[in-house]
């Protein structure tokens, strides 16, 4: 049905065309003239609005852009020193195993609190004394299974590289102050990925010093190693070490390094009977039968008569 118009309105569509049909002609051609700059200027107005709009628009989203290209260029200066100081935290923890680092406030500072090393077992040295795997207890500072040990904390690290150097010390014959072996790490940084706190890295090492004691040639080997970071603080919260044990026994075997487990708790009590030696301890000459018994003692009464 059709729309049915109220009385006022019906009401007041009469009375404008009543008032249009009293008009001259030349009366109505000025009003048509008014309505229409009216609506052209109304139109202008709009359009002008909209304008104004589409500026303070696209001001907004110029800005947005630029803030987010900002911030993305922000956070990728973030990561790239990220990168670096994690790169050289790595590399830091390497040397400082290599060259048997003795002051502990150097591996604590890149350390932190319940810090975790895990590494292949190496048979042919000594390893740090801990409990076995087949019950795990984090409240010893290692764990040992059938392939691997887990150091827990900056002195398990410490005492480790102290065995390992050990080790290296006693290649090509004893202990040598003037022929001190490390062990040297090359990292690839090529190599080295980052996945939020958790990094991956190449590496290749060799000993440096064996041959200055007449042995052929360095041991070198190649690993990886996979860290885990404080977000905080970027320093270690874990490390796992990787490398192929085996290669390193042939190596020894072919300098003619003994690498059964006897050979390794051999070194280990000849280490320990050469820092006892160090330590200088006094002895008693021997008396004048050759006996080496001390020589008894006289009273002062006895050496008066």
């Amino acid at each position: 049905p059709a729309p049915v118009e109220s009385s006022g309105n019906t009401g007041d569509k009469a009375a404008r065309n009543a008032r249009r049909a009293s008009l001259s002609q030349e009366e109505r051609a000025k009003q048509n003239r008014d309505r229409n700059r009216e609506h052209a200027r109304n139109t202008r107005l709009r359009k002008k609005a909209y304008v104004e709009e589409l500026k303070r628009t696209l001001t907004e989203i110029v800005a947005q852009r630029d803030a987010a290209e900002l911030e993305k260029r922000h956070n990728a200066q973030r990561e790239r020193e990220q990168r670096e100081v994690r790169f050289r935290v790595m590399e830091e923890f390497l040397k400082l195993r290599g060259r048997n680092e003795l002051n502990a406030a150097r591996w604590v500072a890149i350390l932190e609190d319940g810090f975790t090393c895990t590494l292949p077992k190496t048979p042919y040295r000594q390893m740090v004394e801990g409990e076995k795997t087949n019950e795990q207890s984090t409240n010893s500072p290692v764990s040992i299974s059938e392939l691997e040990q887990v150091l827990r904390g900056a002195s398990a690290a410490m005492e480790d590289s102290q065995y390992l150097s050990n080790f290296l010390q006693l290649i090509g014959g004893g202990a040598n102050p003037q022929h001190l072996v490390q062990v040297v790490f090359r990292c690839e940084r090529s190599r080295f990925f980052m996945d939020g706190n958790v990094t991956f890295m190449d590496f290749t090492a060799s000993t440096a010093g064996i041959v200055n004691k007449g042995v052929p040639n360095e041991i070198v080997f190649r690993g990886s190693m996979r860290a885990s970071f404080s977000p905080a603080s970027n320093k270690l919260i874990s490390v796992d070490i990787m490398f192929d044990t085996g290669a390193i026994t042939t190596q020894l075997e072919r300098l003619g390094v003994n690498t059964t487990a006897d050979a390794a708790a051999a070194a280990a009590a000849h280490e320990a009977d050469a820092l006892l030696d160090s330590l200088q301890m006094p002895h008693f000459a021997e008396n004048e039968n050759g006996d080496g018994n001390e020589p008894p003692s006289v009273s002062s009464d006895e050496s008066s008569n």
